[in-house]
C-alpha cells in the first residue's frame, strides 16, 4: 500500500511540475514580446546605475555612454534622460540638455523637477525668457499625489521647496525681460512687478537670502524704497557676511539722502570684501564711501564722523588687534568673527524703514 502512494505522489508531482513547465513555455509564446521588454528594462536599469555610479565618481564621459546605452534598451526610461541633459548642461551643450529634458517631460509631464531644470536652461542659456515663465508656471501647477511615511518619506515637503524655486526662478526671468525691454518703461515696470509677486510668492514655502535680497532689488529698480529697505534688511539678516545686500542697501539709503545709515552699511561691504581679499571692488567701495562722506559734511554732520572714527573699530565688541594679515589676505580670531556677525546682522536702517511702511 505504501508503495502504490508513493507511486501515485511521485507522480502528481511530475504531472503538476509538466503542467507548470508547459505553461511557462506557452505564456513564452503567446507573451514574446513582453518577456522581451521587461528583459531590457533590467539591462536598462542595470546601464543607468553604472552611469550614476560613474557620474558620482566624476567620470562624466563614461556616465554619458552608459545613460545612451540604457536608453537604445528602453527609450522611455525619464530618468536615464534626465540625468543625460544634467551632464550636457555641464559640457554646455544646452541644446542638446533642452531635447533630453524635453524628451523626459514628454515621457513623464509631472516630473517638476526636470521642468523646473528645462526652464533655467531656456532662459539662462537660450535667454528664451517668455518659453521658461510658461514652464515655471506648469511646474508650479503640477499636483503630485502625496506620500507620507513618518521619518522615511514626505513628498508634500518636497513639493513646497521645489514650488518655491519656480517661484523664485520665474521671478529671475521676469526681471530678466524687464531689462530687455529698452526705453519702454511700461513693460519693465509690468515685468519688474510679476518679480515681485513671484517673489512673494516662493517666500510662502521657503525663507531664503536670495529670495530676499532679489526682491530687494526687483523692489529698488520699481523705486519702492521702503520695501526694497526692509527686504534688504531680512536678507542681511540670514547672511550677514554677503557683501552685495550691504552694498545695494548703502546706494538704496545713499539715495534716500540718509548718509549715515549709508556709510555704515558701505562700511560693512568694505570690510567684507577686505577680508576676502578683493582689493578691487573694496576700492571702488571706499571711493563710494568718500563721496557719501563728503556729502554728509555739506549737511553738517561733520560732528558725527568725528565722533565715530576713533570709536568706530571698539564699539561692537572687536578691535583691530584681532585682525592679522596671511599670505596678503585678513585673517579673524574666533571673537571677532562673532562680534562681526552680530554687528553685521543689525540693520539699523530698519526702524526707519519699518516707520515710513
Amino acid at each position: 500500500m505504501y508503495r502504490i502512494l508513493q507511486f501515485f505522489k511521485n507522480t502528481t508531482v511530475r504531472l503538476i511540475s509538466l503542467a507548470l513547465l508547459l505553461l511557462f513555455l506557452l505564456s513564452i509564446f503567446l507573451f514574446f514580446d513582453a518577456y522581451v521588454r521587461q528583459a531590457k528594462k533590467g539591462v536598462s536599469f542595470w546601464w543607468v546605475y553604472r552611469g550614476d555610479k560613474y557620474y558620482k565618481q566624476n567620470k562624466p564621459q563614461k556616465a554619458i555612454e552608459a545613460y545612451q546605452k540604457a536608453l537604445k534598451y528602453h527609450p522611455n526610461h525619464y530618468r536615464a534622460r534626465y540625468n543625460l541633459a544634467n551632464i550636457y548642461v555641464v559640457y554646455e551643450d544646452f541644446y542638446g540638455a533642452l531635447d533630453e529634458y524635453s524628451n523626459a517631460l514628454e515621457i513623464k509631464p509631472d516630473f517638476t523637477v526636470a521642468r523646473i531644470d528645462y526652464a533655467l536652461v531656456l532662459s539662462g542659456a537660450t535667454f528664451n525668457h517668455d518659453r521658461a515663465i510658461e514652464e515655471y508656471k506648469k511646474a508650479i501647477e503640477i499636483k503630485p499625489k502625496w506620500v507620507y511615511i513618518p521619518f522615511f518619506i514626505n513628498n508634500r515637503k518636497t513639493f513646497k521647496y521645489n514650488k518655491a524655486i519656480a517661484y523664485y526662478n520665474m521671478g529671475l526671468a521676469w526681471r530678466a525681460k524687464s531689462m530687455l525691454v529698452g526705453e519702454n518703461k511700461f513693460c519693465a515696470r509690468e515685468y519688474l512687478n510679476n518679480a515681485v509677486e513671484a517673489y512673494k510668492n516662493a517666500l510662502k514655502s521657503v525663507k531664503s537670502y536670495e529670495i530676499y535680497y532679489n526682491l530687494a532689488l526687483a523692489n529698488q529698480l520699481l523705486r519702492n524704497n521702503e520695501e526694497a529697505g526692509l527686504n534688504y534688511c531680512k536678507a542681511i539678516e540670514l547672511a550677514p557676511l554677503n557683501y552685495e545686500a550691504h552694498y545695494n542697501l548703502a546706494i538704496l539709503l545713499r539715495d534716500m539722502k540718509l548718509y549715515r545709515d549709508s556709510l555704515e552699511e558701505f562700511k560693512k561691504a568694505g570690510l567684507i570684501l577686505d577680508i576676502d581679499g578683493d582689493s578691487v571692488k573694496t576700492r571702488y567701495i571706499y571711493d563710494v564711501l568718500s563721496d557719501v562722506t563728503q556729502k554728509m559734511v555739506q549737511q553738517g554732520d561733520y560732528n558725527y564722523l568725528v565722533e565715530h572714527i576713533d570709536d568706530n573699530s571698539h564699539k561692537d565688541g572687536y578691535n583691530q588687534a584681532e585682525l592679522t594679515y596671511v599670505g596678503g589676505k585678513l585673517v579673524v580670531s574666533d571673537e571677532f568673527d562673532k562680534a562681526v556677525l552680530k554687528n553685521f546682522r543689525t540693520c539699523s536702517a530698519k526702524v526707519h524703514f519699518e516707520n515710513l511702511d
